[in-house]
């Protein structure tokens, strides 16, 4: 995707939805509790707490619009290409709510561009208030660990997912290849951890230089604890990262959008930095449990 000052063209590749391993046939389906939430009581490093959009600026002529439409202007561009959008509580604005399938309905406009800018991207992501009443069809939990939810194939030109984490769920550490995630928290709690990427011990310039590399553990940069309605993205640019949920009581949802789709990624084992190629999965698609069978299969066209 194009960010701004820079240009990158989104190429169109599609998610493979493969076998999703281990299915479990006693899967637990239980309902979602929304707890108040408990601060996270893990010892961090550089912990930075990230408040929702509409706590850090209720102003609804939001200034990421207003910069977004200044990068327009010096470029030439429609200023009706990136608009401002209403936010929930837009009827004190004139407006009306913002929900989950105008998301969408944005987003499939925006990509239909040869060129994106992300920073729109994002402030859609940021504008989208929670509701479970408009994802919870989508939210589909495993008890042994945490599942990915495709919501919305974007013509190929994006992923949409709603990822479940259940009560100390974790990813391992990964790349996002040639592709812009941006993650938005629906629900709960959930802590981001970001790594260097790892170094390469050049000592050895022989069959042995990975298991030189495997000595090296990853190098923590930072840790970003995300309320719900928050919002974080990266890219490999700006290195790897893992996902986790802090709390051993409380389940958590996540919005994710993948520019463009991968197939595959890295990942990476924090106390050695070795690298393992990973299959990216669903455990549904469109709100249905992705079956062996079905699995084996492409993910449908989405050419509505």
């Amino acid at each position: 995707m194009e960010r701004v000052g820079q240009q990158q063209q989104c190429v169109k590749r599609r998610e493979d939805p493969t076998a999703v391993m281990d299915y479990d046939d006693d899967e637990r389906q239980q309902p979602m509790p929304w707890p108040t939430k408990r601060p996270c009581s893990r010892a961090t490093i550089q912990v930075q707490v990230q408040r929702p959009l509409h706590q850090q600026n209720d102003d609804c002529n939001n200034s990421t619009v207003d910069a977004i439409r200044g990068y327009c202007r010096k470029r030439n561009m429609p200023l009706d290409v990136y608009r401002p959008v209403m936010h929930q509580d837009a009827d004190r604005c004139g407006g009306s709510k913002f929900r989950l399938t105008d998301l969408i309905s944005e987003l499939h406009r925006v990509f239909a561009e040869d060129r994106v800018n992300v920073e729109y991207v994002q402030y859609l992501m940021e504008s989208y208030r929670s509701d479970p009443a408009e994802w919870l069809k989508y939210a589909k939990f495993n008890k042994f660990r945490y599942t990915r939810n495709l919501v919305d194939a974007g013509n190929g030109k994006f992923n949409l997912m709603v990822l479940c984490w259940g009560e100390g769920d974790g990813s391992s550490i990964h790349n996002h290849p040639e592709s812009d995630c941006i993650m938005k928290i629906l629900a709960g709690q959930l802590t981001e951890v970001r790594f260097a990427w790892p170094e390469t011990s050049t000592a050895n310039n022989d069959e042995n230089e990975e298991d030189d590399r495997q000595l090296q553990p990853m190098c923590e940069v930072g840790r970003t604890i995300l309320e719900t309605d928050g919002v974080c993205h990266i890219n490999d640019s700006m290195g790897l990262h893992r996902v986790e949920n802090a709390s051993h009581t409380d389940k958590a949802v996540s919005l994710h959008l993948y520019c463009p789709p991968f197939e595959e990624c890295s990942t990476f084992n924090q106390h050695t930095g070795h690298k393992t190629t990973a299959k990216s999965t669903f455990w549904s698609i469109y709100g249905e449990k992705v079956s062996k069978k079905r699995a084996e299969e492409q993910v449908p066209a989405d050419d509505n």
